[in-house]
């Protein structure tokens, strides 16, 4: 997939390697801020962010055995990460972090508009599971025109497809 995808200059993707452990555990990190205001002691926080890593690995694992982990380089300097799954009718994005130094800097808007002329392509869908919470990433995905499939107490659904644009 990777060569498919057209990305502009600067922009590659890689698959992770067992050596991008350390970047990927601070990636997940940086996505729970929340867990530095528990009162615990250094090494309690960080064994409990390890865990909370390895059960959404394990997690992962499980329910989408065939995705993908993508690292996103701008430059050659590794900004993030992209993992993604085959459908029957697409393309659905398990998870998506970039790193907080190049948020806001239209990486991820980058990735998402290449994934989408690929979908496009294939006449495909392209899903993904976002926090209710997080309303920069949904911001910017309905600025890409991402639409509301389904919704939970903590996650909506969305989708895009050419025929919503």
């Amino acid at each position: 997939m990777k060569n498919e995808l057209k990305l502009p200059t600067g922009f590659s993707l890689r698959l992770m390697q067992p050596d991008d452990d350390f970047f990927l555990r601070s990636l997940f990190n940086s996505t729970r801020p929340e867990f530095s205001l528990l009162p615990l002691p250094q090494e309690q926080l960080e064994q409990l962010l390890r865990q909370q890593y390895e059960w959404q690995q394990k997690s992962y694992a499980a329910h989408y055995p065939h995705a993908e982990c993508w690292m996103i380089e701008v430059n050659s300097v590794l900004v993030g990460k992209i993992m993604l799954t085959k459908l029957n009718v697409g393309m659905h994005i398990v998870d998506f972090i970039i790193t907080p130094k190049w948020r806001g800097r239209s990486v991820g808007r980058t990735i998402l508009g290449a994934l989408q002329s690929y979908v496009d392509r294939g006449d495909m869908i392209l899903s993904l599971n976002v926090d209710r919470q997080n309303n920069r990433a949904k911001q910017l995905y309905q600025l890409l025109g991402f639409t509301l499939s389904q919704s939970t107490d903590t996650h909506e659904c969305l989708v895009w497809s050419s025929s919503d644009k």
